[in-house]
C-alpha cells in the first residue's frame, strides 16, 4: 500500500511539473448568472470570499471577479483560483453538472452556510474513497460540489 501511495505521489508531482513547465495553469472559473451582484454577494458571504475586480461592469453585462480572503486585498493576494461571475442570458438555463467545485475545510458548516445564505442542498454528503461530499445549488440555480479531503 505505501509503495502504491509512494507511485501515485510520484506520478501528481510529475503531472504538475509537467503543467508548470508548459506555462499552463487554471486561470480562472467561470459561473454564469442572471444577476451576478446577487451571486457574487452569495458566494462572498457563505466562503468567506471578497471581491477583487470588475473587468466589465455595463447595464447589459458584468463580470465580477472573487477570490478567497476576508477583505479585497487579502483576495487581492489569494494564490488561489479566482472566480469569475459573469451576466448569463436571461433565456439559457444553469448547466446540469457542477462547474464550480470548492475544496472545504468542515463540510457541514459550508452546507449551513450555503443554506443560511440561500442556496440549496441537492444531495447529502456522501463519500467517494475517503473524500466526502455534496451537491448543493447556489441561489441562481448553479450547481457546486464541495468536497473536503480526509482530516
Amino acid at each position: 500500500m505505501k509503495l502504491a501511495n509512494a507511485a501515485a505521489a510520484c506520478i501528481v508531482a510529475a503531472t504538475m511539473a509537467m503543467a508548470q513547465e508548459s506555462g499552463i495553469h487554471v486561470r480562472s472559473i467561470r459561473v454564469l448568472a442572471s444577476d451576478p451582484e446577487a451571486i457574487a454577494a452569495f458566494y462572498e458571504k457563505a466562503f468567506g470570499m471578497s471581491e477583487t475586480s470588475r473587468p466589465v461592469n455595463t447595464a447589459t453585462f458584468k463580470e465580477i471577479i472573487i477570490n478567497s480572503g476576508s477583505t479585497a486585498d487579502k483576495a487581492k493576494m489569494a494564490t488561489t483560483t479566482p472566480i469569475v461571475i459573469a451576466t448569463r442570458p436571461k433565456d439559457s438555463q444553469s448547466p446540469a453538472m457542477p462547474s464550480l467545485i470548492l475544496q472545504v475545510p468542515d463540510l457541514d458548516k459550508a452546507i449551513e452556510s450555503v443554506k443560511a445564505n440561500g442556496g440549496t442542498l441537492l444531495r447529502p454528503p456522501g463519500k467517494s474513497g475517503t473524500l466526502s461530499f455534496a451537491m448543493l445549488k447556489d441561489p441562481d440555480g448553479n450547481q457546486l460540489e464541495l468536497v473536503m479531503p480526509p482530516k
